[in-house]
């Protein structure tokens, strides 16, 4: 597929490319919080260096090791919303999608757009704060940046939202300007 420059097509692009790509994000969204679980194993802090790395050197990363994070990315970081399978797994999982598109009062070439970034953490994650670190590391990530639209992508808000059981679910709104036509 050919996307346009310019597009908010690129744009959503260049945000999921941003978080797709964070090793730090990615250990947020997949290892367990430190201490023991219920088969008292015992986890260290999704951040300690002595967990493996799940964002391979595409250089030098063997064929195993790219379908091994591809899988990951397809299941814990999505384009648009699918929750349904939540209720049957116990993960983290974040959601890029668009929010509402309102024209620029007395600029007819150019609108603002919300990027909307849900997060929903199973309770088995809720141990170390995980929805703070989270959300802290997609604002380091995206907030203020320039990866979207024209100028920077800014924090709008945050909301706390419903969602399936076992779970919590909160969405950040950003904002980017993008042209109208």
């Amino acid at each position: 597929m050919m996307v346009k420059k310019g597009s908010t097509v690129e744009f959503f692009n260049n945000i999921y490319q941003k978080l797709i790509k964070d090793e730090e994000l990615l250990r947020l969204l997949t290892y367990l919080p430190r201490g023991f679980d219920e088969e008292e194993n015992y986890h260290p802090d999704p951040l300690d260096e002595s967990l493996d790395n799940l964002v391979p050197d595409f250089n030098s990363a063997t064929e195993e090791e790219i379908q091994r994070y591809w899988k990951l990315v397809d299941e814990r970081i999505l384009l648009g919303e699918k929750t349904s399978d939540l209720e049957t797994k116990k993960i983290c999982r974040i959601y890029v999608s668009e929010g509402r598109r309102r024209p620029v009062y007395n600029d007819y070439l150019m609108a603002t757009q919300e990027v909307a970034i849900t997060i929903y953490i199973n309770e088995d994650y809720d141990k170390d704060i995980r929805m703070s670190r989270i959300s802290d590391r997609i604002n380091e990530l995206i907030a203020l940046e320039r990866i979207a639209g024209f100028g920077m992508l800014e924090y709008q808000a945050g909301n706390p939202l419903v969602a399936p059981k076992h779970y919590r679910a909160y969405q950040h709104l950003f904002r980017m300007s993008v042209t109208k036509k």
